[in-house]
């Protein structure tokens, strides 16, 4: 369930109890626990009711995408284009669902970064670093090129911070890959990464192939939480055929029958053909995460016949998990993640499949928890320390521009109202003690765009 307002103004709220405090980038509130975010794009007013989406927030792994690279180079996520804002949108709620499941919070600060990433397979010759300074590639064994960039634009990593680079290239006309993702370094960030008995690092790197011939899909984003786009599935999980009236496409493969993924077209006949985005950076952050052919051997094991035995990849399969280099089997099927019975290919499958988006299953999660990640089981409940709820009750323009704002937060607890556009730089817009059923009229807006997400944290 998403919804969306068009180009609202944001900003000090106008009535009490809050005290603006707008117009400062800020993480978390202190100690808040849980969130209620609602993504708003392209109507002019709603009334929700009974509306919650609630996620970790407090000091667990952030997942932090740094967008230099691409903004050095052909740009291909800039927010000031429409087709641009959409990319970096489905690259944010990827790494944003990612970020809230993920909940491990030991990972020390690293105060010095310099270290550099690795790219190739490109087909220029010459791109620019991190600093807009051109550099020459390495000749490749095929016709791509191959770049090592350093990390000149940061200094170092904050607590719990991951940190992945993202960038968009023409790949060489000898590659077959939609896109790359790989970690960086041998930094640990806790005791039980120092033993080598958890993977952790600084982070990572992602890029995707943007050739004349690669159609990118960066519709339907779901924000951090996915699971209201599930949609439904034919109850049959073996049919003899695929109907029309579910959102998921069970396929004739080359080896066999299988839940490809979710047929984007039933819900977006724009999606016939292309490569979903949001679908390809889980796939990619999985690879920054970690999870590559190396660490299969290195940290979650395998056996002779190069399957995986990690002892939770083995529990939810049922048995050591076929591999293909760093990704599950073709065709391997699983769970998906808080889906209550919704069969599909895996996320980490080797290949992608036009048209369908590929939703984290669980063993995907397993492979997570056999590297050291604690991965949460289900999207999180909202009841803590006796809070029953965040409901956002009602975002509706006014027809002055102002916005009229309210909700519910359980009496005797604070509350933080913030914004973004990005899910990524959040700005305060109010902060106050919560009373039932508050109300806020917003004006003089802190950011702007076609689409801006709001959250609220409760300490």
């Amino acid at each position: 369930m998403r919804f969306v307002l068009k180009s609202p103004n944001w900003g000090n709220p106008l009535s009490p109890p809050a005290a603006p405090v707008q117009g400062r980038l800020q993480g978390p509130p202190a100690k808040s626990k849980f969130l209620a975010v609602v993504n708003q794009r392209s109507i002019k007013s709603l009334a929700i009711a009974g509306f919650l989406l609630c996620a970790p927030f407090a000091t667990s792994i952030e997942i932090v995408l740094d967008f230099t690279l691409d903004e050095q180079n052909h740009n291909w996520f800039n927010p000031s284009s429409p087709e641009g804002a959409a990319r970096r949108t489905s690259a944010e709620s990827a790494a944003a669902f990612l970020s809230a499941i993920i909940e491990n919070d030991d990972w020390a600060v690293l105060p010095s970064l310099d270290e550099s990433f690795s790219i190739r397979t490109l087909a220029a010759g010459v791109i620019n670093d991190l600093d807009g300074n051109p550099i020459i590639g390495t000749p490749e064994r095929d016709i791509g090129y191959e770049y090592d960039i350093p990390t000149t634009n940061r200094s170092g990593v904050a607590a719990n911070q991951y940190i992945i680079y993202v960038g968009a290239f023409p790949f060489d006309s000898s590659s077959s890959a939609h896109a790359w993702g790989g970690w960086v370094s041998n930094d640990r960030r806790n005791a039980a990464g120092s033993a080598g008995t958890e993977f952790n690092t600084w982070g990572g790197k992602i890029y995707f192939d943007i050739s004349a011939s690669r159609t990118w899909y960066s519709g339907q984003n779901p924000g951090a939480d996915p699971t209201d786009d599930y949609g439904i599935q034919d109850p049959d999980k073996s049919p003899s055929s695929d109907i029309s009236s579910d959102n998921w496409d069970w396929h004739m493969t080359e080896r066999k029958r299988v839940w490809r993924g979710f047929h984007l077209r039933s819900v977006d006949p724009a999606a016939v053909s292309t490569t979903d985005l949001y679908g390809v950076t889980i796939h990619e952050l999985l690879h920054a995460l970690g999870l590559t052919k190396q660490n299969f051997k290195s940290y979650i094991g395998t056996d002779g016949s190069g399957d995986a035995i990690g002892a939770h990849l083995v529990a939810e399969y049922g048995g050591p998990v076929p591999l293909s280099g760093g990704h599950f089997d073709f065709d391997t099927q699983s769970e998906v993640w808080d889906s209550a019975g919704i069969i599909s290919e895996t996320t980490l499958d080797p290949s992608s499949t036009r048209g369908n988006r590929k939703y984290l299953t669980k063993l995907d999660a397993a492979a997570l928890r056999d590297l050291g990640y604690d991965v949460a089981t289900a999207w999180a409940s909202p009841e803590i320390e006796g809070l029953s709820g965040v409901n956002f009750k009602v975002i509706r323009e006014l027809p002055n521009g102002d916005v009229l704002v309210a909700f519910d937060v359980v009496a005797g607890h604070h509350y933080t109202l913030q914004v973004t556009t990005n899910l990524t730089d959040w700005v305060d817009v109010s902060a106050g003690s919560a009373v039932s059923d508050t109300r806020l009229t917003i004006a003089t807006p802190p950011v702007a765009g076609d689409s801006v997400f709001w959250r609220i944290g409760v300490r």
